[in-house]
């Protein structure tokens, strides 16, 4: 009784409940981000395939159980257990749900970009070397998962399970990390083979974006790795952990939903050619003749190709 109660006063509730009330309260914000953009994808573009519309709904509803056990952990750390410091050395049961609900999201997103990545390059070895990691991540966080179920208390069970902790987080990290660099080099690459005005811009802007969405999720899975690494005594990771699934899942609908902007830049480049076209024939002094406006037609037309091309890289078609 003695070693429980000194056990119990050098329990510091700050250390669990701050983390894991910010990261919630932040989640929170992030899911209504999400919920944002999936209003838009689903208005925007009705004929993308069955599967990646399935896809971004599991991604929606699975969020929307992680944002039911946020409300849950919060709930419980901080009013229905409030001042019982015994009862917060232990994980709520809603926090237990919480990691394999993250775990399918982040696996979902992955397995996205890595079917993305074969589409792009036509080469299995790096999309297969991807899955094979995200595989591995999912493995060992369903495994900690069910150990976290029968969990007596928090600060053993994060010492006992410390290598199923890490391998989770550094294979995702790994993964998002792999897949964001050859997707970046094989858009490059595509680009010094490509001599139009048009489609150099458009993959200029697929680089840009594919850097900016793959390093969020990239950076924010190195994160809570090395802060689980150097800051575990504090939990300061398992509130960044918190926030990982819907950082991942935004990564998605952001990617998808540029496409919007990628159409509005190949109609004003349209646009902007066909002015240039019709000045230069009038200074030139020439009258427009059926045989010029054909060619006009024609340049259009390979400009819608080369957007339609650089469109469908992005989608699971």
């Amino acid at each position: 009784m003695s070693n429980l109660g000194h056990s119990t006063n050098d329990f510091d509730a700050r250390l669990v409940i701050g983390p894991i009330q910010v990261g919630g309260l932040l989640s929170a914000a992030l899911f209504g981000c999400l919920s944002c953009q999936s209003y838009v994808y689903f208005a925007r573009f009705t004929n993308d395939h069955l599967i990646l519309k399935a896809a971004v709904s599991a991604v929606i509803f699975i969020q929307l159980g992680h944002f039911v056990c946020m409300i849950s952990i919060l709930w419980t750390m901080t009013v229905s257990t409030y001042g019982d410091l015994s009862q917060l050395k232990v994980l709520p049961l809603a926090a237990d749900l919480a990691i394999p609900l993250s775990a399918f999201t982040a696996f979902i997103v992955q397995s996205f970009y890595a079917f993305r990545l074969w589409k792009l390059t036509q080469n299995i070895f790096l999309p297969i070397l991807c899955e094979i990691i995200s595989v591995i991540a999912q493995v060992s966080t369903l495994i900690l998962s069910s150990y976290a179920f029968s969990m007596t208390d928090l600060t053993t069970f994060e010492d006992n399970r410390i290598v199923l902790i890490t391998l989770s987080l550094i294979a995702r990290a790994v993964c998002d990390i792999i897949t964001t660099i050859s997707l970046v080099w094989s858009l490059r690459k595509k680009r010094r083979f490509d001599i139009e005005n048009v489609t150099s811009t458009i993959i200029d802007q697929l680089i840009y974006w594919t850097t900016e969405t793959g390093l969020a999720t990239s950076l924010m899975a190195v994160i809570v790795a090395v802060l689980f690494l150097v800051l575990k005594q504090n939990f300061v990771w398992f509130g960044a952990w918190l926030l990982l699934p819907n950082v991942i899942g935004n990564s998605l609908l952001a990617s998808l939903n540029r496409r919007l902007l990628l159409r509005e830049t190949q109609i004003a480049s349209t646009q902007s050619r066909g002015y240039s076209f019709n000045t230069t024939m009038f200074r030139a002094g020439y009258n427009q003749s059926q045989t010029d406006l054909t060619d006009l037609k024609d340049l259009k037309g390979r400009n819608v190709e080369v957007f339609q091309e650089a469109e469908r890289s992005m989608d699971r078609e």
